[in-house]
């Protein structure tokens, strides 16, 4: 295998990880969205759509959906070269399950969810919310997203396409619209035209300042918003809630965030607001593309390996099972619920991409996604480009799904028993969705503190040593107080970076 390129890959979302460098959006504008996002300010028009909950939608029967720019492919065959059986791994789940809710059992009579993500995002920006709708009988398969170079790119063509798509698949006669951040604008923009908010039942607003043109909507914001204070739609079809303590990256990522979404969608509280486990065998669905511009990746391939079959921190056996992915850089396959995997994704020519840890799956994700460093100069300068790399030590890269990390939010995490998360790295009001780990001192110790921020990306002084292979004990804790504990190889930097995905 080729290591001389130096990629990462940020597994199954950094999502928002640089979301702001340039410029804030927290209060994004008429449209939601500044001119540094490259969203442009629309007028409402005031054009009416359907309304009522969920529980007043329409059923119909299932069909693909694919597309450039389109995610939430659903197909119950593997989407890519599949290479090795997934169902026949040995290593033990890493979870416990005290109840099951099956993908089989959900409720295909509830409208689509459609989301656009916010700057340098992606779709697992909602990736927690949609495995908590699925938690709760909603159909996973049918909460999708458009993605976009957020640098200035816009999705409205793409975004349009899989309104239509969706709804031809499903047979509702609506959807639910959702937009974060930058994706307020974009979703202004889309709803500016009385045929397209015809076909949206309800929209909701994640920190922007688009009202919806007419559709009913809820607009959700927080206390702790960008510039600790609230940035939130107006109007006659607005319905404004407040959260107290989630960040700009936690209003959409957060639990509290779901069960607004839920009860305003819904009518009726959620049975669960924990994620709950599906199926043995779950659906891994999504794609591989690069980081902030969502430029798919074609021609890689994504080797499996059960990390607790492992014996050796770096020789690597055959992986259990590999998926070199198909056009558009989309995959779906079935993966064995709770197993704790390292992810390593390669070209087909073997030239290595990097390292994944992400935590245990519990049920499907039709929303998951393998991100690889851009090439886009603007978003290395903020983030891969700071990192010291070297023989001797790790780059580790962490991104928690729920929103940013917040050691005065009950959040820990630790490298081999040491506390990484401080008030300096990981403070209220930071926002820090990505946190590089790595010996920014060059003194081989770690002193923790800032060694960089940009926008929503934080480096600290973690020295994780690399000289000679061993396992990486890592040990998280969110604010809900779940667990999860990885174990990951000391891959050098100096021949690729590694991330953890957190959940």
């Amino acid at each position: 295998m080729n290591l001389c390129k130096r990629y990462t890959v940020f597994f199954a979302s950094m999502a928002q990880m640089l979301a702001l460098t340039a410029a804030g959006c927290g209060d994004d504008g008429a449209g939601g969205g500044t001119a540094s996002d490259g969203a442009d300010e629309v007028a409402e028009t005031g054009a009416d759509a359907g309304g009522g909950t969920q529980a007043d939608a329409s059923s119909g029967s299932d069909g693909d959906a694919t597309g450039s720019g389109l995610s939430g492919v659903v197909a119950t065959a593997a989407v890519g070269e599949l290479t090795g059986n997934p169902a026949a791994g040995v290593a033990d789940e890493a979870i416990d399950c005290e109840q099951v809710v099956s993908d089989s059992d959900c409720d295909d009579s509830l409208r689509p969810i459609v989301f656009i993500h916010g700057t340098f995002g992606s779709a697992t920006e909602i990736s927690k919310p949609a495995m908590l709708f699925g938690s709760n009988g909603y159909c996973q398969d049918r909460f999708v997203a458009v993605e976009y170079n957020s640098l200035g790119g816009t999705p409205a063509a793409d975004l349009a396409a899989l309104v239509d798509q969706v709804l031809e698949r499903t047979g509702a006669e609506q959807v639910d619209l959702m937009g974060h951040s930058q994706g307020t604008g974009h979703a202004c923009t889309y709803l500016s035209n009385p045929d397209n908010a015809a076909k949206v039942a309800h929209y909701i607003n994640i920190s922007g300042a688009c009202a919806g043109n007419g559709v009913p909507t809820l607009s959700l914001s927080s206390s702790n918003d960008i510039g600790a204070t609230t940035h939130h739609s107006s109007g006659d079809n607005v319905e404004q809630v407040t959260l107290g303590e989630e960040d700009h990256v936690a209003l959409a990522g957060s639990r509290d965030a779901f069960v607004a979404m839920w009860q305003y969608l819904m009518g009726s509280e959620p049975e669960y607001t924990t994620i709950q486990c599906g199926e043995e065998l779950i659906t891994l669905s999504g794609k591989i593309v690069t980081f902030g511009d969502n430029v798919p990746v074609a021609d890689a391939v994504a080797d499996f390996f059960e990390v607790d079959t492992l014996e050796d921190p770096r020789q690597r056996p055959e992986p259990a099972f590999s998926l070199a992915v198909a056009a558009g850089g989309a995959f779906n396959i079935q993966v064995r619920r709770g197993v704790r995997y390292e992810v390593r994704v390669r070209k087909a020519d073997g030239t290595l991409l990097g390292y994944g840890y992400p935590g245990p799956f519990e049920r499907s994700n039709y929303l998951a996604r393998f991100l690889i460093e851009s090439s886009n100069p603007i978003v290395a300068a903020a983030s891969t480009a700071q990192a010291v790399r070297g023989p001797d030590h790790m780059v580790l890269v962490g991104r928690y799904i729920g929103g940013a990390f917040r050691a005065d939010w009950g959040n820990s995490l630790k490298i081999d028993g040491k506390e990484v998360l401080t008030s300096d790295n990981a403070g209220r009001n930071a926002s820090v969705v990505g946190l590089f780990m790595y010996d920014a001192n060059q003194n081989g110790e770690s002193e923790l503190g800032s060694s960089f921020a940009a926008g929503f990306v934080q480096g600290t002084d973690v020295f994780i040593d690399a000289s000679e292979p061993r396992w990486v004990e890592v040990e998280w804790t969110n604010e809900e107080g779940q667990t999860t504990e990885l174990k990951i190889g000391n891959w050098p930097s100096s021949e690729n970076l590694s991330s953890l995905t957190l959940p």
